[in-house]
């Protein structure tokens, strides 16, 4: 039961972020618990794949993101998720000032759960508060960042898998994969995501190691152009530490790999960890 409870509430993403946050894992939060993790994160980006996937230099675009989100296990069968994301960013002199950016309220539904082997469904809801009057929404640059500041509603099936390496559980992996749709409601092009996520807990599993692949695919081309429509590939790498009973420290990079109509971005970021 220990390591059932500790995978729960470790073996989240999170991600980020961005939208990430959409990006959590297939385990539940148990009944009556819940986690809560503060999110810090600037994003550099002075290069960009153009629509067929070449890269160039252009005019850096800058992003700090503050990103608390909070998950809770209102049953055995279903955990809450808010997640809301304060950022400014900024490029060629423009400025967009830091304030609350967007906010993604839902939920992730347990279907099945046999053993370390857990299958759930998520539905979440992103609702934009920043104005899109920033730069050009066509620049490759500021796709990424535009388009978490749309409508959008994000379905996704998550399939969790767990295990030890030793009889008393000092050491054990995770696994999960994730295929979602993602329906834009304002003229941006749809999107598929599918993550994947591997993770060694070690030191008594107070020490975490974990690295995560997040690919965006276009679904097809919106009718309104001046909206987001790109493809995107990314790497994520991360530590967190167990430092209290109750409180966790993780440091880690995003660094995006190949795209198409985007840029290629860098982002540290450092979170805490709190559970309840």
């Amino acid at each position: 039961m220990r390591f059932k409870k500790n995978l729960a509430v470790y073996a989240l993403i999170f991600m980020p972020l961005l939208p990430l946050l959409s990006e959590a894992a297939a385990w539940l939060q148990p009944k009556g618990d819940g986690l809560v993790i503060g999110n810090i994160q600037p994003y550099t980006s002075c290069r960009y794949w153009d629509k067929q996937g070449n890269l160039h230099s252009g005019p850096c675009f800058q992003q700090f993101a503050v990103n608390p989100y909070m998950e809770y296990g209102f049953t055995s069968k279903f955990t809450a998720i808010l997640n809301s994301t304060f950022l400014s960013y900024s490029q060629s002199g423009e400025k967009s000032p830091f304030a609350l950016g967007y906010a993604t309220v839902g939920g992730r539904f347990l279907i099945n759960k046999k053993d370390y082997n857990t299958f759930s469904f998520q539905v979440l809801y992103n609702q934009p508060f920043k104005s899109k009057n920033f730069g050009n929404s066509l620049s490759p640059s500021t796709q990424y960042t535009i388009s978490n500041e749309e409508h959008y509603a994000d379905f996704r099936f998550l399939y969790g898998i767990g295990g030890k390496f030793d009889p008393q559980e000092y050491n054990t992996w995770y696994l999960d994969a994730e295929a979602s749709y993602n329906p834009y409601f304002d003229g941006a092009a749809d999107q598929l995501h599918l993550d994947f996520m591997a993770g060694w807990k070690t030191l008594a599993q107070r020490l975490i190691f974990e690295v995560q692949e997040l690919n965006t695919i276009t679904l097809h081309n919106p009718l309104n152009a001046e909206q987001p429509d790109y493809n995107l590939c990314t790497i994520m790498p991360n530590i967190r530490y167990l430092f209290k009973p109750n409180w966790s420290i993780q440091i880690g990079v995003k660094q995006d790999f190949y795209g198409t109509n985007v840029g290629m971005g860098t982002s540290p970021f450092a979170a805490l960890w709190f559970t309840f």
